[in-house]
């Protein structure tokens, strides 16, 4: 009898930690998130009060695709940033040089100097917000709506359905859920 509540026990601890790792999805709340930006300081979302959410835009430098992106992207932040939507860049490998040297806080440094970006681009440390979102592969959108706490995420997947820079995308994704997003305010 106590060998079959022990392992009841263990068990349910067990099933418990493993739905505790499951990614968020479209419609959890994201408490917050506090990253290491290119510059060296420490950016917080709830630091930013003026603001109505946020575009995540998961990206690296070495990925064929972020860089198709990029110009993209800042468009992106040009256009949603005075709507209270704006970008912030999250680098998945950005905390481990020895690794991924490519895709480090130095290269992406390099990267966002060189293309003039205007919004922070932050290291994820361990993979944490990679990871916490279900984030699989580059570059990945994540709006997110703020709330009285935290955020509520409308939105994770591609920013439009066209890789091809000289190409017209038949849908924008993100601007899509953005516009959606603004006009029902």
């Amino acid at each position: 009898m106590k060998f079959k509540k022990l392992f009841l026990i263990l068990l349910l601890s067990v099933c418990s930690q493993l739905k505790a790792q499951e990614p968020l999805k479209e419609g959890s709340v994201l408490d917050n998130i506090v990253l290491k930006n290119i510059d060296g300081k420490t950016y917080d979302l709830n630091a930013q009060k003026q603001v109505k959410g946020f575009v995540l835009v998961f990206m690296t430098p070495s990925c064929d695709h972020c860089i198709l992106y990029e110009d993209r992207v800042i468009a992106l932040h040009k256009k949603y940033k005075s709507l209270g939507y704006p970008v912030v860049a999250i680098g998945p490998y950005g905390d481990n040089a020895v690794k991924y040297p490519l895709d480090a806080l130095p290269a992406m440094k390099e990267m966002a100097v060189k293309k003039g970006f205007t919004f922070p681009y932050l290291s994820d440390e361990n993979f944490k917000y990679t990871w916490l979102l279900g984030i699989k592969k580059t570059p990945t959108a994540v709006i997110l709506k703020k709330q009285t706490k935290g955020y509520l995420i409308k939105y994770i997947g591609q920013i439009d359905d066209e890789v091809d820079p000289s190409r017209k995308p038949q849908n924008k994704f993100v601007e899509q859920r953005l516009n959606t997003l603004i006009n029902k305010v």
